[in-house]
């Protein structure tokens, strides 16, 4: 895809773009030397890994191998293809990219979606200027009464669809083709004619994650909503745009471009069910609020929110009334299904968040929004009690009822770890085991045959002096950066345990379904059953040899990532891909730097 702007144009972006800036938008940076460090952004850490060096705006992390130029960043972290992200890119350092001739079918696709990008602008500014008109008295009335001032209503672009045709033959007066308009459901044809989607509605604009406009949520006036009442006419009070080229309600989130960059500070990123939620949390000071419009929570929102957050608290907070409550114990499964850590707060008296701040702009009201997040639940907590609110007071087949509707929800959680943590907090809260493993061995049956192969001696000492020494878990990951990765399957279930949880016992290890195969489940037990002084030879300083272990892990690490490096180079080196081969080339060169300071 370089061929598509040519080498001299990436350059240009590539030199453009400061890294270190750029990383500093998503997780906190520090200087290290004469370069820069932090935690990775591509895999969960406790202590930074991963390097920036603005000499050549690249990134190498020597915890997981990720590696490239600010090009690569974007594209890995925002999930987009090389093209968009140099688009984005270039767009951020105020350069004008050029395709090049000969480009083909590659320059119809990305000239369709200038088409489509520029289109939904076009509707953009026309509502907005429309709402700020005599047209736009009304809503702009309606809008002041919601508490929300003109600083607000232009930052979100907040405009009004007067309907009929106008938008239609606005863009016919500019001499462009009104029919852009239809893919994007921004018109649509009725009796041959071309009529504008949105009619007599205030517009919300949903924005892609780099501030673009790719959809609208169009919401009825109240005296609208209420006429079309008593004509027994059946309108939503809000429409939202349907999928288009540009657009996918399963995946867009309202104000995630200006929430991302609020994240950070924030400390949170709070879900909420409306725009004027957002809008209104915003104008009090508390930009990093987004919501999801139109349908449920779905796992594709999961995934995006759980990118953004980078390590910050991911908070659900649903309006206070009954739909607003099952609406959080829907979202909460999908996060966990979706390995996306979230918590959920509870707002009080059945009021929305736009509410509580109008109410109670002069007594405190961001205060008390920020004391419900503050209080947040952890999302399984949240789960559990309003599956179960009183378990020892339920009739007993309702009971059984929702401890299978807990258990599914547990057994979607796809971090082992993670699993194991929440059947056993599920457990306490019941009073009674939970039934998750439905392929575990029947009572008096044998146990699972043997399949896991022995560890060396160095990883099995080092789980040793984990299980019998816990005050040294947070030591192994922090200090000595270990990781679960570090270790075979399934071992690595019973490592990521140890290392992520102080508390984990023997009951926790045995419940593991890695602790069913007959290899892990007697070496858990000679674990169990021996001291380290036990041990040939035996261990008398479990913190010096944790710290003796650890460089070992870490070069064996590193030579599976230099073999693979090594592999994909001679790859490259066969298709002769130029630029694919430097990168290869400036990773192995950083990875054999590490192995050298490890003394490997």
């Amino acid at each position: 895809m370089t061929a598509f702007y040519g080498e001299e144009q990436v350059r240009r972006v590539r030199e453009a773009v400061d890294i270190v800036q750029l990383v500093s938008e998503y997780t906190p940076v520090r200087k290290s030397g004469a370069n820069f460090a932090c935690c990775c952004l591509f895999h969960q850490e406790r202590s930074p890994s991963m390097y920036l060096y603005p000499h050549d705006n690249g990134y190498h992390c020597f915890g997981c191998g990720a590696h490239g130029d600010v090009i690569r960043l974007v594209m890995e972290k925002e999930r987009l293809p090389f093209v968009e992200a140099l688009e984005a890119l270039a767009r951020r350092a105020g350069i004008r990219l050029e395709p090049q001739a000969g480009s083909g079918g590659h320059a119809q696709d990305r000239g369709e979606r200038e088409r489509h990008l520029k289109a939904m602008e076009f509707a953009c500014r026309f509502y907005e200027e429309r709402l700020w008109s005599s047209e736009g008295a009304e809503a702009l009335a309606y809008l002041h009464g919601r508490g929300l001032s003109d600083d607000c209503l232009r930052a979100f672009r907040i405009g009004w669809a007067p309907g009929g045709s106008a938008l239609v033959e606005e863009a016919r007066r500019r001499r462009a083709d009104p029919r852009v308009l239809v893919p994007l459901d921004l018109a649509v044809e009725r009796d041959g004619r071309l009529r504008d989607r949105f009619y007599e509605r205030v517009t919300f604009p949903i924005c892609d994650r780099l501030g673009l406009p790719i959809a609208f949520s169009a919401r009825l006036l109240p005296e609208a909503e209420r006429r079309a009442k008593e004509e027994g006419r059946g309108v939503g009070k809000y429409i939202n745009s349907t999928d288009t080229p540009l657009y996918h309600k399963g995946k867009a989130v309202f104000n995630l471009h200006q929430a991302r960059q609020a994240v950070k500070d924030a400390g949170l990123l709070a879900v909420m069910e409306g725009p004027t939620d957002v809008m209104a949390a915003w104008q009090a000071g508390l930009k990093s609020c987004v919501a999801v419009l139109g349908t449920a929570l779905t796992p594709e929102h999961a995934k995006v929110l759980g990118q953004t957050t980078a390590g910050a608290k991911l908070v659900l907070l649903f309006d206070g009334d009954r739909a607003g409550q099952t609406n959080s114990l829907k979202a909460v499964r999908t996060c966990l299904a979706a390995g996306v850590p979230c918590a959920v707060a509870a707002l009080p008296d059945e009021l929305d968040p736009s509410e509580l701040l109008t109410e109670e702009a002069g007594a405190g009201g961001i205060a008390r929004l920020r004391e419900v997040l503050d209080r947040a639940r952890d999302g399984l907590g949240h789960l559990l009690r309003g599956t179960v609110p009183a378990p020892y007071s339920m009739a007993r087949d309702q009971l059984a009822a929702a401890a299978r509707g807990l258990s599914d929800a547990i057994r979607a959680i796809p971090d082992p770890q993670a699993r194991t943590l929440a059947v056993r907090e599920a457990e306490q809260w019941l009073g009674f085991p939970l039934a998750l493993r439905t392929d575990a061995p029947a009572a008096g049956g044998s146990a699972a045959p043997a399949t896991a192969k022995p560890l060396d001696p160095k990883r099995d000492l080092v789980l040793h002096i984990l299980l019998r020494h816990p005050e040294l878990r947070t030591a192994a990951g922090d200090e000595h950066q270990m990781e679960p990765a570090d270790w075979p399957e399934p071992w690595t279930e019973v490592a990521g345990l140890l290392l992520c949880d102080p508390g984990a016992g023997a009951d926790a290890l045995r419940t593991l379904p890695a602790a069913q195969d007959a290899e892990v489940s007697k070496r858990i037990g000679w674990w169990l059953a021996t001291g380290l002084d036990g041990r040939t030879p035996p261990v008398e300083d479990p913190a010096a040899a944790l710290a003796d272990a650890a460089p070992r892990l870490q070069r064996d690490r590193l030579r599976t990532r230099r073999a693979e490096l090594q592999r994909s180079l001679q790859d490259a080196e066969r298709d002769q891909d130029s630029v694919r081969i430097q990168v290869l080339a400036e990773e192995l060169a950083a990875l054999s730097n590490r192995l050298a300071d490890l003394g490997g």
